[in-house]
């Protein structure tokens, strides 16, 4: 076992991840750094994230951040994987840097263990350390006999990769870009340095060679905990366009995973009868953490459904789904609660909007005779949830991600 400077010994750790979340909540909102925190303590150690550490990263108060970061997440007994090196030819100032972070890790109190990437066995050593609440600080300086990011990321499975560097993501006219899609956004529309375009090309190999469900992010140590325990994330995620199924019928998919979806995203249960309506058109994210289900209503197409579950916001499945919803249907109406953080989402996506009681009627596309009837009709449905069931609290305005919803 670690000492207790470095990690907190069992008795206390419950105490301390209060502690720890509770500060968290000053970043984003509680629920979301509890969610994520339980998220990440049912992953294999070795799987929380690689952090690869641009040099910049490691100067000055950028240091100090980022050394306190990795102490938040030692005292939730979390361990992230330190890469320095991966793009960095001075192999002397790569050995430099790690020292001089393992240095400052380990009298900030967090136990850490410094490895050459062309150790043998550097994939079993690295889980044990893991597994024994140490950090790993990975050094890249060997070019022939290593495993490179790739075969890291293909052993170890991570659940994020994360480029620290200090401008933090990408930005397209001076505004944060959440989420870049590389099967459809073009490079010319963002701002990049030089190493952010390495770094995105790096992403866009690994992603077409490395089959996981690893995310890629570029982020910066002044953000790192609120890229990790925020549903909005503070980087740039570098993804592929989702893979969506486009069904005419519910009869294909896994009617329960697909109500667990939905009820994961609303906090809500759904009446048992819902899934048995016919339904004029499907959309569901493959691993079924996103969707859209459409109904015909009174001769218009009513978005009944439109979700994504909690654990993948911030991924753009939303605006893909949308997308191709839109794309498909120019004219659709659809109906959310009033309070619904969310509603800013759909405002700007609709044309037009009516307040019920309780409820807002968004459309687009529709006449003015034919958004009358819109509101007439989505006026008079019933809740597709079970009224008696007291819900699990949704997420709050605060909590709502900038490209994600459910309606």
């Amino acid at each position: 076992m670690p000492p207790e400077s470095g990690l907190l010994k069992a008795g206390n750790v419950s105490r301390a991840r209060d502690t720890v979340i509770a500060s968290l909540s000053a970043i984003g909102a509680r629920s979301d750094a509890s969610f994520y925190a339980n998220l990440f303590s049912e992953l294999a150690p070795e799987r929380f994230a690689l952090l690869v550490v641009d040099p910049r990263a490691t100067q000055g108060s950028l240091l100090e951040t980022f050394v306190s970061n990795v102490r938040v997440l030692a005292d939730l007994g979390l361990t992230p994987i330190i890469v320095i090196g991966v793009l960095d030819e001075d192999h002397t100032h790569v050995r430099f840097q790690s020292q001089k972070l393992s240095k400052e890790l380990t009298d900030a109190g967090v136990q850490c263990l410094k490895l050459n990437t062309a150790t043998y066995g550097l994939v079993g050593e690295v889980r044990k350390t893991c597994a024994e609440g140490r950090v790993p600080i990975l050094e890249v300086t060997d070019t022939r006999n290593r495993l490179d990011l790739g075969d890291l990321v293909g052993e170890l499975h991570p659940d994020k990769v994360i480029f620290l560097q200090p401008s933090g993501g990408l930005s397209r006219r001076e505004r944060r870009i959440a989420v870049l899609n590389i099967d459809s956004d073009r490079t010319e529309d963002y701002t990049q340095s030089i190493e952010q375009a390495q770094f995105v090309d790096y992403v866009k190999q690994l992603l077409r060679e490395v089959d996981t469900h690893t995310h890629y992010v570029i982020a910066s140590p002044l953000n790192l905990l609120s890229e990790l325990f925020t549903v909005k994330g503070a980087g740039t995620l570098i993804r592929r366009g989702a893979s969506i199924k486009d069904l005419k019928t519910v009869r294909s998919l896994d009617s329960d995973v697909l109500t667990d979806a939905m009820e994961s995203a609303f906090g809500k249960r759904l009446s048992p009868t819902f899934l048995k309506g016919g339904f004029e058109r499907v959309y569901v994210e493959t691993d079924y953490r996103a969707g859209a289900l459409l109904r015909e209503l009174d001769g218009l197409v009513y978005l009944s459904k439109f979700f994504v579950t909690r654990e993948a916001r911030g991924e753009g499945l939303a605006r893909d789904i949308w997308n191709m919803v839109s794309a498909d249907y120019p004219k659709l109406f659809w109906r959310s609660r009033e309070g619904n953080p969310f509603n800013e989402w759909y405002t700007r996506r609709c044309d037009g909007m009516q307040k019920l009681d309780g409820w807002r009627v968004f459309w687009t596309g529709l006449d003015p005779l034919e958004a009358k009837q819109a509101i007439e009709s989505a006026e008079a449905l019933p809740d597709d949830f079970v009224p008696s069931t007291p819900p699990v609290a949704e997420p709050s305005p605060a909590e709502a991600p900038k490209e994600d919803a459910a309606a």
